[in-house]
């Protein structure tokens, strides 16, 4: 959903270039736009189809691109014409939460690759996967996701069901490929194990907290996620620790600080006071959505505005049966106050597709939201 492409235009070389963030090389039209969605603050880029050269009175010397690179920026575009590339605006984010993992049907993350806009691009920018857990012991047909890493007696593991490395294996790198981004969600699993369990207070702790970062890190580079996706539920004995958050994520960003690390949030005020050697819990999160299905965003979004994240880093959650059937009135509210976008969670049931259509339609205009197999 949310890239414009325009063809053969590149960012003008005599405008300001102030917005410019990086060149990376080597890239597709597709991986170019799955790196955008890396960094909120990324608006637009251009790629390059052929070798092109620019030059502006005040660069030191020309600047020469070649085939596969793409230039990035934040603020706005000032296209000027340039055959030998296609530029792409993001105007936000729609996430699919995929929740039927199935040892059947390994393939079934693959359904947020079959919608696209008007213009052919994804309709589905991101896709998390849920879920992995925070497991204290294994049991039934749990395995450890990171078997290569040390962990504390006692301390906390990354696990999932055995068959979820056959989903991960055919799913992730495809939905990458169409260039929709790829999380994977961790969930709290009944247990003592809990994102807001790690007790900062500790060397025990902090020691937990520091093995689980390496674990996800090892997940990440082991199956190419493009990130992790933090849900706080159900753990058990429920000992929250408002600083725990700040201090595990903390880990996680110094681990892998070009990576996505999102939060399902709900009611998660207590949690953005504290900080872990004075960084907040606002300035690890790259994106936060609000699971409050059936919440107003206008009556819920703008408390993380206030504890530091930038409406850029912020979307709504739908699901069908709990949401309003017609989001319309608030998806314009979203668009109109620069927040990132919105997710619907159970993507694969079919109620939830046309509702996620229903939000693309209601941000980028009607016949957007097409089934392309």
């Amino acid at each position: 959903m949310p890239f414009t492409k325009t063809a053969n235009v590149a960012m003008y070389e005599g405008a300001d270039w102030s917005g410019f963030k990086q060149t990376v090389s080597g890239c597709t039209a597709q991986s170019a736009r799955r790196i955008a969605m890396l960094d909120p603050t990324i608006r637009f880029f251009f790629f390059c189809r052929e070798p092109m050269v620019l030059t502006n009175q005040q660069w030191p010397a020309p600047r020469y691109f070649q085939p596969g690179d793409a230039v990035f920026f934040g603020g706005e575009p000032w296209w000027g014409s340039a055959p030998q590339c296609d530029a792409y605006q993001k105007d936000g984010l729609s996430l699919a939460y995929i929740g039927s993992l199935s040892a059947s049907d390994p393939t079934s993350p693959l359904v947020a690759s079959e919608y696209a806009t008007s213009q052919g691009l994804n309709a589905v920018d991101m896709v998390s996967l849920f879920a992995a857990n925070l497991n204290l012991t294994l049991s039934g047909d749990y395995i450890r996701l990171a078997p290569n890493v040390t962990v504390p007696p006692g301390g906390t593991l990354a696990v999932a069901h055995d068959y979820y490395v056959d989903v991960f294996n055919q799913s992730v790198a495809t939905l990458q490929a169409k260039g929709i981004a790829v999380l994977l969600t961790f969930l709290n699993n009944w247990d003592a194990a809990g994102w807001s369990n790690f007790d900062p207070n500790t060397a025990a702790g902090q020691a937990d907290a520091q093995s689980f970062a390496y674990q996800l890190q090892y997940v990440v580079e082991t199956y190419g996620f493009d990130g992790i996706d933090i849900d706080d539920e159900y753990a058990d004995p429920d000992k929250q620790i408002p600083a725990s958050l700040a201090m595990v994520t903390s880990m996680i960003k110094a681990l892998m600080p070009d990576k996505i690390l999102s939060k399902a949030l709900f009611q998660d005020s207590r949690y953005f006071g504290p900080t872990y050697k004075g960084v907040g819990l606002a300035q690890t999160l790259t994106y936060g959505w609000d699971m409050t299905y059936g919440g107003d965003p206008s009556q819920l979004l703008p408390a993380y505005v206030g504890y530091g994240m930038s409406e850029a880093a912020l979307a709504m959650g739908y699901q069908a049966g709990y949401s309003p059937p017609d989001p319309s009135s608030q998806i314009a509210w979203l668009k109109q106050g620069g927040y990132a976008g919105f997710m619907v969670y159970d993507f694969e049931n079919a109620a939830n597709q046309a509702l996620l259509g229903k939000c693309v339609n209601a941000w980028c205009g009607p016949g957007n939201w097409n089934k392309v197999g």
